[in-house]
């Protein structure tokens, strides 16, 4: 990697040394690259730990599948975040094959999040979209400055729902690009396809998070105080956060020059050691943030005591919950893996392309994400 040369001889990818170890020690006998893999594995392990025993929690007191389901998605994150960090610091020449995938793992998340905000509002579909008809936003392009709650909707839909898609297109071209000797993670030159293919990702996670700010601004502050979306927002929010300032960070070092190898730190260390020791640091208080946030407490299910007439009577009003994860949790972190509500919510957002987002608030085609009556959007 980084002996690349693009098709004109004139635009030469430099090549560096991926070399793990320094010459010099960092402390002892002791290299920054060993020092590294040992505080970041230790951070990754940690940070994991407490990720998968909270997704197990979730997972065997598993009452609401259409929102727990988000939840565990969305705690995936950190995990993914300190498996890939960590795999950059130990296999450097992997690092750019890994670092795209991560955004795609990153998109799912976001989009999970959004869909638990939109279960929030309410598990039925036809409540969801009374709930919006009654909203107004305030937008200076609309004539009579003020934006239709289900339009509004469905343009936030959009404007998240691109973000998987793009994300997976950046991750197979930067693979393809590097493999072909075009991509060049060492430069950003408009000859080079890794400037076009970080604009391209960057803006559109830009426009993803814009629709999460606003359906928090409009929606969530005002009418779902109760759920703590702040808090939940925040936790999310950081691990895509951090890691995004901190790349723009390490980007600007080395454009200036500022960040280059010694003799104890190479310049493995300095492009993949240090930043992805960073994020496994950086993981271990948000495991702990997102624990907190993401609270398996309220999903515990509060049997009547000593009462059989009681249950009888919850039972036959529909309102008697059950845990529905299986043996140890396993259906729901089976389900984890199932990309179906994330394809479903992707072709709904192409539908509502199709149908023009600005049109009359009529009822389109249902979203059905799980084949679940209750799940579905109606906008």
């Amino acid at each position: 990697m980084g002996n690349h040369h693009s098709k004109s001889t004139e635009h030469v990818c430099p090549v560096h040394s991926l070399a793990q170890d320094a010459s010099t020690p960092l402390f002892g006998d002791t290299t920054f690259y060993e020092f590294d893999k040992i505080l970041s594995g230790s951070c990754f392990a940690f940070s994991t730990a407490v990720v998968l025993i909270h997704m197990v929690l979730h997972a065997t007191h598993y009452s609401v599948p259409t929102e727990q389901i988000k939840i565990l998605r969305i705690s995936m994150l950190i995990p993914t975040y300190s498996l890939f960090s960590f795999l950059s610091i130990t296999y450097p020449t992997a690092h750019v094959y890994l670092q795209p995938w991560l955004e795609v793992f990153q998109a799912n998340s976001l989009a999970a999040f959004f869909l638990l905000m939109s279960e929030f509002i309410s598990d039925s579909h036809e409540q969801r979209d009374i709930f919006l008809a009654t909203l107004e936003i305030r937008d200076k392009k609309s004539p009579n400055g003020v934006l239709h709650g289900i339009v509004w909707f469905r343009k936030l839909w959009v404007m998240l729902f691109q973000y998987p898609v793009v994300a997976l297109v950046v991750a197979v071209l930067t693979d393809i690009t590097e493999a072909a000797g075009v991509f060049c993670l060492f430069e950003t030159k408009p000859y080079f396809a890794k400037l076009w293919l970080t604009i391209l990702v960057k803006v559109s996670l830009t426009f993803a998070v814009m629709a999460v700010l606003s359906f928090y601004i409009q929606v969530l502050r005002k009418y779902l105080a109760h759920h703590k979306p702040m808090l939940k927002l925040v936790a999310f929010k950081l691990v895509v956060g951090l890691g995004f300032v901190q790349s723009i960070i390490f980007w600007i070092l080395r454009d200036t020059g500022s960040l280059n190898p010694t003799s104890q730190l190479t310049y493995a260390d300095l492009e993949m050691g240090l930043p992805s020791m960073l994020l496994c640091i950086e993981m271990v208080p948000i495991s702990l943030l997102l624990v907190y946030a993401y609270n398996a407490g309220p999903y515990f299910i509060r049997r009547p005591r000593n009462d059989d007439s009681a249950r009888e009577e919850l039972q036959q009003a529909g309102v008697l919950r059950t845990y529905q994860g299986g043996f140890l949790g396993w259906k729901a972190l089976v389900a984890i893996l199932d990309p179906k509500e994330t394809l479903q919510a992707i072709l709904f957002a192409v539908k509502l392309l199709i149908n023009k987002t600005d049109q009359a608030p009529v009822p389109l085609a249902n979203h059905n994400p799980g084949g679940s009556q209750q799940n579905s959007y109606r906008l």
